[in-house]
């Protein structure tokens, strides 16, 4: 119970009871708590206290909410090592994750204009873009740009659930040497948050990411759109 007489906030006493509350498994992950008038009638206390304590959860990533359906015990994040040159499909295998891909936009040779980021920038390249779920949530969304030679008849491939690496190195027998990527937060247009179920206000990562192949330069440029709500996004750097 509270105690009015501790040097503790009552805030910070009822943080700690909900704490052990979510740790022992009375509140399970994914489970509502109970709403913060419950819990104020509960231990005799105002609701700005009971808003401050979960605010404070909230912040540590033990709670979360959900609009318009209350306070949840956050579940535990999944880590994925999604900057693999292995590629996103087998990042997600890896860690025994089944997923959904499904192309939102087919793929055809486009001529690239006013993209000052994209090494394909005035010039034909394959685009098709993915839209990758877990769980029915969408997680990712990926714009893809090949070289439209060194990949000749790529447009004749079913590339929804199939891992490019796997296609690039199977049935094209490239295997990229090295690769670029920059991190940095966007915000998206309408129509790619809406694929994403996030407003055009909400920030996610954005990874733009070129492989180069032996005797190749910029041979694949990519764009992944990640939501990290759900996931921790990894990379692994091995020293040599």
């Amino acid at each position: 119970m509270l105690n009015p007489q501790s040097p503790l906030p009552l805030y910070h006493q009822l943080a700690d009871i909900l704490t052990e509350q979510i740790r022992s498994g009375v509140y399970s992950p994914g489970n509502a708590v109970p709403s913060e008038t419950a819990i104020a009638k509960q231990y005799g206390i105002g609701r700005p206290t009971v808003r401050q304590a979960m605010d404070n959860l909230v912040r540590k990533g033990l709670l979360e909410r959900k609009r318009g359906s209350g306070t949840f015990v956050r579940q535990k994040e999944h880590e994925v090592d999604l900057f693999t040159l292995a590629g996103t499909s087998q990042a997600f295998l890896t860690k025994g994750i089944k997923y959904v891909s499904t192309l939102v936009e087919n793929i055809s040779v486009q001529n690239i204009l006013h993209d000052e980021t994209n090494p394909f920038d005035s010039q034909p390249a394959f685009f098709f873009s993915r839209l990758t779920r877990v769980e029915t949530h969408p997680i990712l969304l990926e714009d893809f740009y090949l070289h439209p030679k060194l990949f000749f008849g790529l447009d004749q491939m079913d590339l929804e659930n199939r891992s490019l690496s796997e296609i690039v190195s199977g049935h094209y027998f490239f295997q990229p040497e090295s690769a670029r990527q920059t991190f940095r937060l966007s915000t998206l247009p309408d129509t790619k948050a809406g694929l994403l179920d996030l407003k055009i206000t909400d920030p996610i990562l954005m990874v733009e990411r070129t492989l180069h192949f032996p005797g190749v330069d910029k041979a694949i440029f990519s764009r992944l759109y990640c939501r990290t709500d759900h996931f921790v996004f990894s990379q692994t750097i091995r020293l040599f």
